[in-house]
């Protein structure tokens, strides 16, 4: 995997083999308790319809299945939940500017100096009449430092991770209509990154650990990968002013099954020149038969202070997305194009598959 920073190249990748796929992930959290995610695919690595393509080999390309999913959380609660797969004709990624959309949803970046700004526009309806709609601004005023360095030697383009902006400060409105109507008024603390795959993901790994965790004046990013049997752990502790310390060591520990038979860490320690911590995944927030998203906390040591954040950190096993046994459940929280599943079309119903 090539780990890189680069707002030049937050465009979209040319995708010409079957199963490639990319996607530009938005997180943030506020000082009020509400955290979003927002992930805008092309080529959607949880659908059913594009495995089903790669395996009759027609139609079979990354540019046929954009989508994009949207989650927001109250104190940890899910509040709102979207995953829609779209029509092409509805979706566009643009290779020369930093611009993605998915029907009424939309990123653009734009870089002023040393600012880089994402301005993220909302506006889906579920089948069951919940709503979301509004604006988020990402900016980062602290870029020249980090953007253009490269994290590891690795010049494999198979797979490239790109850190654009590992902290930033998010604002704006949101407007959500569903049994629990809000209207937030978001001030708090985000991230963006933008990855690419040239085979489906379960070619590339076996299991992804994944997460962020903001400091004052840092943010702690990490990954853990098993590649078919090897574990590759990274780690790197970001400072605001540009500072970068890898770190030397990853643990994984209290391992936890799931309803659907999934079984991941639990808590994660970490090591590194004058850095130890622990990470403590203290609810899972979104759970299925192959990828779940928690919220979590880190108590932290560096040069002997003290330090405490908290954040978002995920864990795929994508081989199970092929499993048959589990496309029921994928069907009823991927909106695919076309007809609604009966479950989507009920706010009680759709609640029970978040």
């Amino acid at each position: 995997m090539q780990i890189i920073s680069d707002f030049t190249k937050d465009t979209r990748t040319k995708k010409t083999v079957p199963g490639s796929y990319e996607w530009w992930y938005f997180d943030a959290i506020d000082e009020n308790g509400y955290s979003i995610v927002v992930i805008f695919y092309e080529g959607n690595p949880f659908s059913k319809r594009y495995i089903q393509a790669l395996s009759n080999g027609r139609n079979h390309f990354a540019e046929s299945f954009p989508a994009i999913s949207i989650s927001v959380y109250k104190n940890g609660k899910p509040l709102f939940y979207s995953f829609v797969e779209s029509e092409s004709k509805f979706a566009d990624f643009s290779t020369d500017k930093v611009f993605g959309r998915v029907g009424e949803n939309s990123f653009t970046g734009t870089r002023e100096g040393d600012v880089i700004s994402y301005t993220l526009k909302l506006n889906e309806t579920l089948p069951n009449g919940e709503s979301i709609s509004g604006e988020l601004k990402f900016s980062s005023q602290n870029v020249s430092e980090i953007n253009g360095k490269n994290f590891n030697d690795e010049d494999d383009d198979s797979h490239i991770w790109n850190l654009i902006l590992p902290k930033c400060s998010v604002s704006g409105n949101l407007k959500i209509e569903a049994r629990q109507s809000e209207m937030i008024s978001f001030n708090g603390t985000g991230y963006h990154d933008h990855n690419f795959g040239s085979e489906p993901m379960k070619e590339s790994f076996d299991e992804w650990y994944w997460g962020r965790y903001h400091f004052q004046n840092s943010t702690l990013i990490y990954y853990v990968m098993n590649v078919h049997g090897e574990w590759d752990r990274r780690g790197w502790l970001i400072g605001d002013d540009g500072s970068v310390m890898k770190l030397d060591a990853i643990h994984l520990q209290d391992q936890s099954l799931t309803f659907f038979g999934l079984k991941s860490a639990r808590k994660l320690e970490f090591t590194g020149a004058d850095f130890d911590a622990v990470l403590q995944k203290d609810s899972l927030i979104d759970s299925g038969p192959f990828y779940q998203r928690f919220h979590g906390n880190v108590l932290a040591k560096v040069d002997g202070n003290l330090m405490k954040a908290n954040g978002i950190s995920e864990y795929i096993k994508p081989d199970r997305i092929y499993s048959k046994l589990f496309w029921p459940l994928v069907d009823m929280r991927i909106k695919y194009p076309g007809k609604a599943h009966w479950v989507q079309k009920s706010s009680m119903l759709y609640r029970w598959t978040w």
